[in-house]
C-alpha cells in the first residue's frame, strides 16, 4: 500500500472513531447544545412590531393618537346631545299684546272714543317698553293714562292721557288684571304690583285739583 493510500485510510478512521460512542460498540447520535432560555432580562434589544400593521405605534405615540381621536368625538357626542339642559334661561314676560287688545276691544267702547283709542294703539306700537298699565279713574274702569312699566328699575312712566307723571308704591288703590277671552277686567287683591297686572286705580285724594282757598277774614261779618 502507497504512502498516500495510508493517509487517506488514518483519516477515515478517525472521523469514524469520533462518531462513535462507546458502550457496546453502539453509535450514539451527535449531541446538540442546548441554547439557554431567552428572558426579557437576558434580551439587550426589544423588538417593536411591524410599522406596517395594526398596533404598530410605540405606546407614548400611540396613546397621543387616542388623545387626539377622543377630543374629536367629545365634540361630536355634545352635538348629538339632546337631552334637557341643565340651565334655561327664563323670558321676560310682556303684556304687550294683552293692552293691545283690551285698548281695542275694552278700554274704549263706541265709537266716541275712536280718537283716543286710535292714539293709544300708536303710543304702544312705537314704545320698546314691554310691559304697560292703564290708569283707570276709579272702579267704573274709566280710562285716564296709559303708562309704561320697567320691573326691573320699578319704574311707571306716564305716556298718554290724564294723571300723575311717575307712579309709586303709595299711590296703587286696587289692581286689575285683563282677560283676553272674555274681554274685561277683573281685580286682583294684592297689596303690590306684578308684571301679572294690567292695570290700576290711585287713591281718589290724588285726583283732587288745587285746595279751595278759604274766604279772608277781613271780609267776614264778626257775629256776636
Amino acid at each position: 500500500m502507497s504512502s498516500l493510500s495510508v493517509s487517506v485510510y488514518t483519516w477515515l478512521l478517525t472521523l469514524t472513531n469520533d462518531g462513535d460512542a462507546g458502550v457496546g460498540g453502539r453509535a450514539n447520535p451527535p449531541s446538540r447544545r442546548i441554547s439557554p432560555a431567552v428572558t426579557p432580562t437576558s434580551t439587550p434589544f426589544r423588538r417593536f412590531p411591524s410599522p406596517s400593521g395594526p398596533g404598530s405605534l410605540p405606546p407614548g405615540l400611540v396613546s397621543k393618537r387616542r388623545g387626539f381621536d377622543d377630543g374629536a368625538s367629545d365634540v361630536s357626542s355634545n352635538q348629538d346631545y339632546i337631552g334637557p339642559r341643565l340651565y334655561k334661561q327664563p323670558a321676560a314676560r310682556s303684556n304687550r299684546s294683552i293692552i293691545l287688545n283690551a285698548v281695542e276691544y275694552c278700554v274704549f267702547p263706541g265709537v266716541v272714543n275712536r280718537e283716543a283709542k286710535q292714539r293709544v294703539l300708536e303710543e304702544i306700537t312705537r314704545s320698546e317698553s314691554k310691559n304697560f298699565l292703564v290708569l283707570f279713574r276709579d272702579g267704573g274702569l274709566t280710562f285716564r293714562a296709559l303708562y309704561s312699566f320697567n320691573p326691573e328699575r320699578e319704574e311707571i312712566i306716564k305716556m298718554y292721557g290724564t294723571g300723575p307723571k311717575l307712579v309709586n308704591d303709595t299711590m296703587f288703590e286696587k289692581f286689575f288684571k285683563y282677560n283676553s277671552g272674555g274681554k274685561c277686567f277683573s281685580q286682583v287683591h294684592t297689596k303690590h304690583l306684578t308684571v301679572t297686572i294690567d292695570a290700576f286705580t290711585i287713591h281718589a285724594g290724588l285726583w283732587q285739583g288745587k285746595k279751595q282757598s278759604l274766604p279772608n277774614k277781613k271780609d267776614m261779618t264778626l257775629v256776636i
